[in-house]
């Protein structure tokens, strides 16, 4: 009689916590799916930002501190004055898709 608790109680935990690793395991290969998009889109820009700044007459700079200069260029974030950039190309279908899953998901988090 006891077993048949404990199997009622820890049988709906071991049922329901793969499905848990199942979703977030495709939410980040939908996230490195967005990641992999944007980079392909924002690389040439890249290279042309480098290119522009190593061929700049008014700077002195090398191409490593170009390229050290722009690395994380497209990628979004904080401003010098304290104000947000936007990630470039966040509006591809993938990284649309991968938000609205996200969102899904932690809205179902948040409901428990």
């Amino acid at each position: 009689m006891k077993k048949t608790r404990l199997y009622l109680i820890f049988l709906p935990a071991f049922v329901i916590s793969p499905l848990c690793f199942c979703d977030d395991a495709s939410l980040e290969e939908m996230r490195q799916r967005c990641q992999e998009v944007r980079e392909s889109k924002i690389a040439p820009l890249r290279k042309t930002a480098v290119e522009e700044c190593v061929a700049s007459r008014r700077t002195t700079r090398t191409r490593a501190d170009c390229e050290r200069l722009y690395r994380d260029f497209g990628a979004g974030g904080g401003t010098v004055a304290g104000g947000a950039r936007t990630a470039m190309f966040n509006d591809l279908p993938e990284c649309v898709a991968y938000r609205a899953a996200k969102d899904k998901q932690e809205n179902n988090r948040s409901r428990r």
